[in-house]
Formats: structure tokens, sequence, C-alpha cells
């Protein structure tokens, strides 16, 4: 199927300033996205970045089918920008939606995607060691209704964002002893969104005593 390009009116690239960026809030002009409904995934598009409008019912909300992916992609001295092993990445999120019961996104679909997005905002791409461009695939559950089972219909996306490095200066953790991030036969192989939900507390916790992150260890033993 053939990929639909609505490309922005006005760039907001002048806005930004590039020397001072907070992690994962400044975005870039077009977004991909495709819908699956009917059982089948349907014309998939890049237009405006915008924000969405769902039913309050929609299943993502009550029974957390979303999984995402997080990628870099970095521009050379030569203008030519370089993603860093993106098929491990597409692969994976397939991986995490088998887990949560929700269908797998095309290859093909996800790179012809994710290239021509690229392309349109290469410019937010910034040059150096310590800028990239963030990359969000992420997969939603968008059927509305509270009953409790998988959705029918499903929304995929990819937005992007410029960054700088996440962390500066040394970066000190603790090994958690209480909380747990996965267990067996759970869904901790799985870059589900709820798996980072449940991590915000212990992580917040630490933040307090003064370190920047955990080292998750056995649910069972830690």
């Amino acid at each position: 199927m053939a990929l639909h390009i609505e490309k922005t009116t006005k760039s907001k690239i002048s806005e930004v300033d590039f020397n001072n960026l907070t992690f994962g809030k400044i975005f870039t002009d077009h977004m991909f996205e495709c819908d699956y409904e009917n059982g089948t995934w349907q014309t998939p598009q890049i237009v405006p970045y915008h924000p969405l409008t769902l039913d309050p019912s929609a299943k993502v909300f009550h029974y957390g089918q979303a999984v995402f992916e997080g990628m870099k992609a970095y521009k050379d001295d030569n203008d030519d920008v370089w993603l860093f092993r993106p098929d491990q990445n597409q692969e994976r999120i397939n991986k995490s939606a088998e887990r949560l019961d929700m269908p797998a996104f095309p290859k093909d679909l996800f790179f012809e995607g994710l290239n021509e997005l690229l392309k349109l905002d290469k410019d937010w791409v910034k040059k150096g060691a310590d800028n990239a461009l963030y990359i969000r695939p992420f997969m939603i559950a968008t059927e509305y209704g509270v009953n409790a089972s998988s959705s029918a219909k499903y929304k995929f996306m990819i937005i992007c964002s410029p960054v700088q490095s996440y962390y500066s200066g040394e970066v000190k953790v603790i090994f958690a002893d209480k909380y747990s991030r996965s267990a067996n036969g759970g869904v901790g192989a799985a870059k589900a969104a709820g798996n980072y939900a449940g991590s915000f507390y212990p992580t917040k916790l630490a933040n307090q005593q003064g370190f920047q992150q955990v080292v998750w260890t056995d649910s069972c033993t830690h």
C-alpha cells in the first residue's frame, strides 16, 4: 500500500534552542501513523505532528495494551543520517506486541515510514558527539469498550525528538532489594508501557536517596 505524506506548512525548528534541550520534550514537525482495523493494517501516513483524539474507554487506558521502542539517529560530518541496528528494534517491538496479544507491524512499512520520516525531518538531527534524534515507535490499543479482552483496533506511530545526553556527569545507581521489575512468566521481556509505570515509584525513592537509577535484581532473591 502507498505511503501517504502530508508535509507541514510551517516548521517549528526555528523556535528550538538545540543547545538547551530537555530530554523528550521537543518533537519534530512530522509523525508516522497507521491504524489496524478489521484484521489488517490500513494506509500508512506521515502527517504534521498533532495531538490524538481517543475515546475515554479506549482499551489502552484500561488494560494497558501499549508497547514501544527507543532508538536514535545520528548525523555525521557529511550530513548523512545513521541508525544503530534498527532491524533489532523492529524485531523487538513485534515480540513485545505478541506478548501483549497485539498484531505485528509489517517490517516493510516500518522501515518505509521511518526512512521517509527521517528524510522529512533531517534538519532536526544535529551534528556533535552529544546530539541525536531520539526515535519512539509505539503501538496502542484504540478500540473503545471496557470489557476485559484484547483490542480489535490499534494505532502504530513513530515520533521523533531532538536530544542530548540523558545524563551529565557521574551516575549513581542502587541495587533493588524490595521492588521488582519483572517475574518468571510475566511480561518483563516485553518493552511494555506498564513495566515502566511500575518502576517509577521505586526509582523516585532511589532519587530521594541521591541515586539516579535502579539496578533491577531477581524478583525472588534480589
